[in-house]
């Protein structure tokens, strides 16, 4: 598929080789499985399931770089690799005693200037080509903050629309250089980063008026078990996704991601976004692969996803 052919381009700072000891059940030896790994490559998997053509986008070097290459095509994920002489990242875990237990990890390194220019051009190319833009977090100091304002800037003035799975200081420098059509952030992360106090829905709700204010158009605010707020075309809205009994949590917001970006493709109103969204977070939870889901079931939970539009209230900013 030629890179032009693409639906969404995804922004992927880290995408990293995942090593998984688990147990044979018939001998009890181990059973090792090798696949591709982080924010980017979750979302892109997702993408795939719901439909749409994702290209991923992100620095790939070293041996653990070639297994990666390797592997993307098994997954039908399109990669458009920005070459480095560092390693791609490696994280092994130990899987046997149901718990996953990290043995070893290696950390990504930052980019020299070359990589980081190439990287930007490379991935400004395909997301005009494709119209659409998915833009993942960092971990540690990849790119330069300066990045992530440039890129807004520039993401903008060609109007290409942007997802955004951001919080903390690259959010805030992205939003600094332009704006986000829909931001996707964890009730954790903006604990974590002091926007956020308390688990009730006014904070979520002063938390979601800040988020706007600063330049996120739409905001979905996903909050583990509990229900999801959302403010989207100038409306809030709760949304109640089934309750399941989750094979694993992780990658539930990764996959609700990947529902926005299809939502903001097909152009789906304020309440089909949100039970795109919540359905894929939701059907990603009964598997232990994350990004996955079949696509039978994540359309069935939607259906099952309860959206109720909030009665406008005035929410006093205490900030």
């Amino acid at each position: 598929m030629g890179h032009d052919q693409h639906t969404v381009a995804i922004f992927a700072p880290v995408v990293s080789l995942t090593v998984t000891i688990e147990s044979r059940e018939e001998n009890g030896s181990a059973e090792i499985h090798f696949h591709p790994g982080g924010q980017g490559f979750w979302i892109a998997r997702m993408l795939r399931h719901l439909g749409q053509r994702p290209l991923l986008c992100g620095p790939i070097g070293g041996e653990t770089g070639k297994v990666i290459r390797g592997l993307l095509p098994q997954w039908g994920i399109d990669l458009s690799p920005v070459e480095t002489d560092l390693p791609s990242p490696t994280i092994i875990q130990d899987r046997r005693s149901g718990d996953r237990e990290l043995v070893a990890e290696s950390r990504p390194f930052s980019l020299d200037r070359h990589s980081a220019d190439e990287f930007y051009g490379r991935f400004l190319e395909h997301a005009i080509s494709a119209g659409l833009a998915v833009i993942a977090g960092q971990i540690g100091e990849i790119l330069q903050l300066e990045f992530y304002r440039r890129l807004a800037h520039d993401l903008k003035s060609t109007d290409v629309k942007v997802v955004g799975d951001l919080h903390g200081s690259e959010l805030m420098s992205f939003l600094e250089g332009g704006s986000l059509d829909i931001l996707k952030v964890s009730e954790e992360d903006l604990k974590a980063d002091g926007l956020l106090e308390g688990d009730d829905h006014r904070s979520g709700l002063e938390a979601l008026q800040r988020l706007t204010k600063a330049g996120s158009t739409n905001v979905v605010l996903s909050r583990g078990e509990r229900s999801v707020l959302a403010a989207i075309d100038g409306k809030t809205f709760e949304a109640v996704p089934p309750i399941l009994e989750a094979a694993d949590f992780r990658g539930a917001g990764d996959s609700m991601t990947a529902g926005l970006a299809t939502s903001l493709k097909t152009g789906l109103g304020p309440e089909e976004t949100l039970k795109l969204a919540c359905g894929a977070g939701a059907a990603n939870v009964t598997r232990h692969g994350l990004g996955s889901a079949s696509r039978t079931l994540f359309q069935r939970l939607a259906d099952q996803v309860e959206v109720t539009a909030i009665p406008s209230t005035p929410i006093y900013d205490s900030t």
